[in-house]
């Protein structure tokens, strides 16, 4: 196959001090195949502390060019996803009869509504959501993004030598993988749950569409634990029902979680009893995410056997490489 056909794209996704990068080659027939696949640790953690300083940007964009560099990397197209507690998605209602102009206006105003201080300044995308039976007004997302967290990472992309097609957010690219991998129906709601160290991540698709998502960190639940892993397993999965019930009312989506037609549980802490619990109690499938359900491996790819044991690790690193340009 000549490269004019072939679309190569590397997905990059860091939560803290850990690493995922996939390259992806696309076909002209949709057909995905994974090239490479790593997962490595950082000597930093990709937070707060670490945007802000140039230094530490720099040692972290020098680890991940000697890691592209050790593993031979096509990064001719690369898509970096932001885990999204850095940045702000919001939905909001608007009216249809606005001008393109107007609906700009509101953008604008609803950004200006979660900034800080007059001086924030902040890369703003939006588009507007299909409009469904189940939902009864106009509804955009907007997505913001300080414009100093950028400027902060193209400081580190350069360290690494990266020329950054897109900045992605993880709650799209979960959304992604699973859009790619199974056969999502119209008119179904379908809950992504991510169960990490620190808490959950819950994401809605609706009529095959990212429709919102909410972050619940375990100190927002008034939890004295800085981690899941001490907390048992029951406790991890009352959490999960309630907060999944409450999202449910508070859109309208229904009254229970069995309105949800799927549930799909992904990260780095989806443990066997969680899901054997949540399949126990609820009459709705509910699996973990396999990000590579449908997509092959070339012959050459050497694969972690903690990679085959636990796909649903990287669901966001492969959704970010299944972006279409």
């Amino acid at each position: 196959m000549s490269d004019s056909q072939v679309n190569v794209q590397l997905g990059i996704f860091v939560k803290q001090d850990n690493v995922k990068l996939i390259e992806v080659e696309n076909s002209p027939t949709q057909q995905f195949r994974i090239n490479k696949i790593i997962q490595t640790k950082l000597d930093l953690p990709l937070d707060i502390t670490t945007i802000g300083d140039d230094s530490k940007l720099a040692v972290v964009g020098n680890q991940l060019q000697q890691i592209i560099k050790s593993h031979h990397l096509n990064v001719q197209n690369v898509i970096f996803t932001l885990d999204s507690q850095l940045t702000v998605v919001k939905k909001t209602p608007f009216d249809e009869s606005l001008s393109d102009t107007e609906l700009i206006d509101q953008v604008d105003w609803e950004v200006k509504e979660f900034s800080y201080s007059d001086e924030d300044n902040y890369i703003v995308d939006f588009y507007k959501l299909k409009s469904t039976n189940k939902r009864n007004a106009h509804e955009l997302i907007i997505v913001a993004i300080r414009e100093q967290l950028i400027n902060h990472l193209r400081k580190m992309f350069s360290a690494a030598k990266l020329k950054v097609r897109v900045i992605d957010l993880d709650v799209f690219a979960a959304a992604r993988a699973i859009e790619v991998n199974y056969d999502l129906r119209i008119g179904d709601i379908v809950a992504l749950v991510e169960i990490n160290p620190t808490g959950f991540l819950f994401t809605l698709i609706e009529d095959k569409e990212y429709c919102l998502s909410q972050e619940t960190p375990l100190a927002k639940l008034n939890i004295h634990s800085d981690s899941l892993e001490s907390l048992e397993q029951e406790e991890i999965t009352k959490i999960i029902s309630k907060e999944l019930r409450r999202i449910i009312l508070d859109n309208k989506l229904g009254e229970n979680i069995e309105d949800i037609n799927r549930i799909f549980l992904y990260g780095d802490m989806v443990k066997d009893d969680i899901l054997e619990n949540l399949q126990n109690t609820y009459n709705i499938r509910i699996d973990r995410a396999n990000p590579f359900r449908r997509l092959l491996f070339a012959p050459n790819v050497s694969v972690d056997e903690n990679i085959w044991s636990r796909p649903e690790t990287f669901t966001v690193c492969v959704g970010s490489a299944l972006r279409k340009k």
